[in-house]
C-alpha cells in the first residue's frame, strides 16, 4: 500500500480500478474495491501496514457500480463486519447484479446532492453513470470515473460514459470545492495544485 498525503493510501495491485484507504477519525473508509480478488490486497494492507483490523472499517464507498469497481464488494464485506456500504440510489440496482449481493443490513443510500458522513462529504455525480459520486476528505477529492488522469498527469473526460452533457453540468459543481488532491478511480492521480488544474481543465467548456 503506497502512502499518497497523510491519511489516505493507495492499494497497490488491485484488479479492476483504483483502490484508496482513509484513516478517519471514526475508523476506515475504503473508495472502491475493485474486481474480484481485489479483497484480499486490501484486507493484507490494512493488517500489515496500518496495524489495524477488517473489524475497523466504517464504510466501503462505491463511487459507481460497474463490475470493475463494485465486484468484491460482497466478499470484503463478509471479513468488514461493522463497514457501511455508501452508494447512489441510482446505482442500487446495477450494484447487486455486478456484486450478487441480495441485501445489506447496513446500506448508506445516497439520496441527495450533498451528504456530509462523519469525516467525508459525498456529492452526487450524475453522467459518468446515473449514480455517481465525488468523495470529498480534507484536502482531497475523489472523482471516481468522473474524469481520467493519463500517463502525462493531465486531466480528461472519460472515454465512455453515460450523458456528457450531464457530467459537465456535475463536474461544474466541484469548482466550488477547494481540494489539493485528486483521485479517480482509474488512470494517474494528482498531488498539489489538484484545484488549479482542474479550473484551468473546465475552462474549455465555458
Amino acid at each position: 500500500m503506497l502512502l499518497l498525503v497523510p491519511k489516505i493510501y493507495k492499494v497497490l495491485g488491485n484488479k479492476g480500478c483504483n483502490s484508496y484507504v482513509i484513516e478517519g477519525l471514526e475508523g476506515l473508509a475504503i473508495v472502491d474495491v475493485g474486481s474480484l480478488g481485489s479483497e484480499k490486497g486490501i484486507l493484507k494492507y490494512i493488517e500489515a501496514q496500518l496495524n489495524a483490523s477488517p473489524e475497523d472499517v466504517a464504510y466501503v464507498l462505491l463511487t459507481h457500480a460497474r463490475r470493475q469497481n463494485a465486484e468484491a464488494t460482497l466478499d470484503l464485506l463478509s471479513s468488514c463486519p461493522n463497514a457501511k456500504v455508501v452508494i447512489h440510489e441510482n446505482e442500487l440496482d446495477y450494484f447487486k447484479r455486478v456484486s450478487l449481493v441480495v441485501d445489506i443490513e447496513d446500506l448508506v443510500v445516497v439520496r441527495t446532492d450533498v451528504l456530509k458522513l462523519d469525516f467525508l462529504e459525498i456529492m452526487h455525480m450524475p453522467g459518468y453513470t446515473p449514480g455517481s459520486i465525488a468523495i470529498k476528505f480534507e484536502k482531497s477529492i475523489f472523482v471516481g470515473g468522473s474524469l481520467y488522469i493519463n500517463a502525462r498527469g493531465e486531466i480528461t473526460l472519460p472515454m465512455q460514459m453515460y450523458d456528457r452533457k450531464l457530467l459537465l453540468e456535475s463536474l461544474k459543481k466541484l469548482l466550488d470545492f477547494r481540494f489539493e488532491n485528486m483521485f479517480p478511480a482509474y488512470g494517474r492521480y494528482i498531488i498539489g495544485n489538484a484545484g488549479l488544474k482542474f479550473q484551468k481543465f473546465m475552462a474549455q467548456f465555458t
